[in-house]
């Protein structure tokens, strides 16, 4: 009895898979006319407001009829809706050196970042414009926490591959760190990338140092 409950103690304890996380239904423009109808949506945001932006504007900046526009979109709102959609997708993509690889992490950090910020910026208009029609400006919009899930759900998965391997010690959940890690990174790139026009290499290097530091270093 003894010995079978020593060998059962000095199994090494498993951890248990994390699922992978669902992708957001993304739909990619289905031809140039649409394309073109984001692009000039995106340009009018850029140089007005969301009260400015009209259907009628998008047509003259496409170069495409009002009613084409209708037939892709039923309202400037959805217009805006797949453009945040599309700024999550190219942000997702921007961070897969950190989320899916298995190198370094510090510098798979630092280049994820530096990807995802860029991003950003590109698209700062239009997420500052989700901001505020959520009515939440100091932080990101509920209409994003799709998006926000498949970050977290797959920066957990990073981190336990990490953990399994030693790269990372196992002392706090993979959930709960990627959790508190991804608010940490949305709270300030929104506060100080997007709304503040902050210095974006300086958020970069904190960023990845903070998040190297909360998942990697050891206790003394």
């Amino acid at each position: 009895m003894l010995a079978g409950h020593l060998d059962n103690t000095e199994q090494p304890r498993r951890m248990t898979p994390l699922p992978a996380p669902e992708a957001p239904q993304l739909q990619a423009p289905r031809n140039p006319t649409e394309d073109a109808i984001l692009a000039a949506a995106r340009e009018g945001l850029t140089e007005g407001s969301f009260d400015d932006l009209t259907m009628d504007g998008i047509a003259r900046r496409a170069f495409v009829s009002r009613t084409t526009v209708y037939f892709y979109f039923p309202n400037k709102r959805a217009v805006v809706d797949r453009l945040i959609q599309g700024a999550f997708a190219e942000m997702y993509a921007g961070a897969a050196p950190y989320l899916e690889g298995q190198g370094e992490p510090r510098l798979e950090l630092r280049l994820a970042l530096g990807r995802v910020v860029a991003v950003v910026n590109r698209n700062a208009p239009v997420l500052l414009l989700a901001a505020h029609l959520s009515g939440r400006e100091d932080r990101l919009p509920v209409e994003w926490e799709p998006y926000l899930r498949r970050f977290i759900g797959s920066a957990a998965r990073r981190i336990r591959r990490d953990q399994e391997r030693g790269v990372a010690p196992a002392d706090i959940p993979a959930k709960d760190a990627a959790q508190a890690l991804c608010a940490m990174v949305e709270r300030h790139v929104t506060v100080e990338v997007i709304k503040g026009g902050g210095d974006a290499n300086e958020s970069i290097r904190v960023l990845s140092e903070l998040w190297w530091r909360g998942v990697y270093s050891r206790p003394a």
